[in-house]
């Protein structure tokens, strides 16, 4: 009996492989393109913040795609910084962007020790984002993107700020 049902397993595998293949073709779809906008503070206590991040979402498809959810993890350098979800529904444009609001939560603790390592003479600190879109049509679509943004609080220090202290 075990022998029949792992000689199934071994024809089956190849065969569900080949059809997740064929479905993914048959969308066609490329990954949503999606880049950190802008970050600020909504709160928290000392140890976790709540954070409102604004995530652009490109759609270099040629049809609109229906988002009915986004996951995300946020990381900064190399360590994560921040995660979050949401439910909200947005239609994303073909060949266009929105903006997605979203919630997040931190352990600010990891991040300030690292922090001024990251930071280069500009005051840009380099993340990634990655995650899942939700779509109504396609399912789940993955992305990742790294790139760098400017965070308010890990400015580096300027000749006023010395003077003033």
């Amino acid at each position: 009996m075990k022998r029949e049902f792992l000689r199934l397993c071994r024809r089956l595998v190849p065969v569900l492989v080949l059809f997740a293949a064929a479905c993914a073709s048959l969308y066609g779809l490329k990954a949503p393109e999606v880049s950190l906008s802008d970050v600020s503070l909504s709160g928290g206590t000392l140890l976790e913040q709540r954070f409102k991040l604004k995530l652009r979402v490109l759609n270099p498809n040629d049809r609109d795609i229906t988002i009915s959810g986004l996951t995300f993890q946020l990381d900064i350098g190399d360590k994560r910084f921040a995660s979050g979800a949401t439910g909200q529904t947005v239609v994303l444009p073909r060949l266009g962007d929105t903006v997605v609001e979203v919630d997040a939560t931190a352990q600010m603790l990891s991040l300030i020790q690292q922090l001024p390592k990251l930071v280069n003479g500009e005051g840009k600190v380099p993340y990634r984002v990655k995650g899942d879109v939700v779509t109504t049509d396609y399912g789940r679509i993955p992305f990742d993107r790294k790139g760098e943004t400017t965070l308010p609080w890990a400015q580096p220090p300027t000749d006023s700020d010395s003077r003033s202290l």
